[in-house]
């Protein structure tokens, strides 16, 4: 199982320091974790994305992959998700075309419905559009540009019709690969296994996310694909190895964050992801089937381990600068490098034998 490093961007108070960092200083801690990622050995980077919404600085995660795109050589450079449903198949195309040449062919674009509110009414003004819909009929698009570059027409559905239509320029890569990311909902790894795409499961639950795995890999094989083919990726939240000073530190600046986003909402549960996080409780997300690993490195090289002997996964991601500044999400990094990583890809290993 490889393993990769995922940041969402937000823009919070260091939990250790008490400094809130700058979108300048923000940005150029993303970069930095970026290159970093590499120096470690870790496969993948990858970057979510977030409109309309003061707490996040990434809502340009092609601009941000660039940057560390130009100061490394071997990572994989990966979205965490494209809000796909929300945005111009055209342009997607293009940037990630056009950053899959500057990379040298390392892109890799998760696309996913999103979860916030603020950027449907942002970029499409809609509160709550049909999201489902959207993302069917612009994943088909966006297929079709990154596998031909040239369409002769593509029908009107929720944006212009396209006639004689060259999309440029063309991926490094013969076919930059697409995943499919998907939380709570079967119908987005049913997506994915019809289209013959890999798929990210957000978070893990035990037992949950596991059937989403088996699902997505019997779905794949009825869809007459290559079993061999199937890819699955998933991700948890590390924060750090200090349990009681994390559990102290970390509560205060989860149950501050998730507070915000109730305050925010007024009620309505338009942040569907904050308000899972909140149905769930702190102890339950970090207990010992939660997403959020707490504990010595030994601790949550066992956990990933257990998770991918559930999964079977082929690329686990880790939220690490959750409430974090650089100094403090620099040391985790070192410590997954240093002592997790080692036993989790031995192990793993083994298991695929």
């Amino acid at each position: 199982m490889e393993l990769g490093i995922n940041t969402l961007g937000g823009v919070s108070t260091d939990r250790r320091t008490g400094v809130t960092p700058t979108e300048h200083e923000r940005l150029a801690s993303i970069i930095d974790q970026g290159v970093l990622a590499e120096r470690l050995d870790f496969e993948a980077f990858s970057v979510g994305e977030h409109h309309g919404d003061p707490r996040f600085v990434t809502s340009a995660p092609p601009v941000i992959l660039a940057a560390i795109a130009a100061q490394t050589e071997r990572l994989r450079l990966m979205t965490g998700v494209t809000l796909l449903p929300l945005l111009d198949p055209v342009r997607v195309a293009e940037d990630y075309a056009t950053l899959d040449v500057i990379s040298g062919g390392r892109v890799e674009i998760v696309a996913g419905k999103g979860n916030f509110a603020s950027a449907s009414r942002l970029l499409i003004g809609e509160d709550d559009p049909d999201r489902a819909t959207l993302l069917r009929e612009n994943l088909d698009l966006l297929l079709e540009i990154l596998r031909t570059g040239h369409l002769p027409a593509w029908p009107a559905t929720s944006r212009p019709a396209l006639r004689d239509a060259h999309v440029t320029p063309r991926p490094v890569q013969p076919q930059l690969p697409v995943w499919l990311g998907a939380t709570r909902n079967v119908d987005s790894v049913e997506l994915a296994a019809s289209k013959d795409l890999p798929v990210l499961v957000a978070g893990f639950r035990a037992g949950t996310y596991a059937d989403f795995a088996d699902h997505y890999r019997g779905a794949f094989a009825a869809a007459g694909h290559d079993p061999s083919r199937a890819r699955v990726a998933s991700l948890s939240t590390v924060v750090d190895h200090d349990e009681a000073r994390v559990r102290r530190e970390y509560r205060a600046y989860w149950e501050q964050t998730i507070n915000a986003a109730a305050q925010r909402n007024q009620g309505l549960r338009q942040d569907n992801r904050a308000q899972r996080l909140l149905d769930q409780g702190f102890d339950e997300l970090t207990g010992p089937a939660g997403q959020i690993l707490v504990g010595t490195p030994e601790y949550v090289a066992e956990r990933l381990i257990g998770m991918h002997q559930d999964l079977r996964h082929d690329l686990h991601f880790l939220q690490i600068d959750n409430g974090l500044g650089p100094a403090g999400t620099e040391e985790v990094m070192h410590l997954i490098a240093e002592e997790v990583a080692p036993h989790v890809r031995k192990e793993t290993a083994l298991s695929a034998t």
